[in-house]
């Protein structure tokens, strides 16, 4: 029984030094995102929505529905500063419940519902998009989910992954 125990604690001390790492890694790159649309914006002679975005990051930005479905990389940007912004907070609840010794799976499954409510609120707004993943094959599919090739693939890996958890948890109900 107490191999058990150290093989659970030392399972939790890496989910929690991975999900740490995660969050360090997300609010590291924030600047870097915001400062990536910025001048995004400044070279196409958006100047408006740049002073926006720099003067507040998170309510700058423009809303989804407004960016047109052929720009793959204003959209990437967007969806994945709000990620960044949003995601930090929910990784450290869930680490302070993996710290105070709440079981494992629970907590993991629990953050995958939270993660996936986060993306669902932010990909909500990208109706062409979801509509692009009902035209295309399963070998697109396939390269897609393996290999991303550019920010409309990272976009749809994201919307495949959404769907992927609304089947998995359509099916535990």
């Amino acid at each position: 029984m107490g191999v058990f125990n150290i093989s659970e604690n030392n399972e939790r001390v890496q989910i929690i030094e991975k999900m740490l790492t995660y969050k360090i890694y997300l609010e590291n790159s924030l600047d870097d995102l915001i400062n990536e649309i910025v001048n995004y914006y400044r070279n196409n002679n958006q100047k408006l929505d740049a002073d926006r975005v720099v003067e507040d990051p998170i309510n700058g930005l423009k809303n989804l529905n407004s960016v047109s479905y052929e720009n793959s990389y204003e959209t990437y940007l967007i969806t994945q500063i709000k990620i960044t912004i949003l995601l930090p907070i929910t990784i450290e609840e869930h680490v302070r419940m993996l710290n105070v010794d709440e079981d494992i799976d629970s907590v993991l499954e629990l953050f995958e519902l939270k993660v996936y409510d986060i993306k669902k609120d932010i990909y909500s707004n990208l109706g062409e998009w979801e509509l692009v993943l009902d035209h295309i094959d399963d070998e697109r599919i396939s390269k897609i989910s393996s290999n991303p090739k550019g920010h409309g693939d990272l976009l749809l890996k994201e919307l495949l992954w959404i769907r992927k958890c609304e089947e998995k948890h359509a099916k535990n109900v």
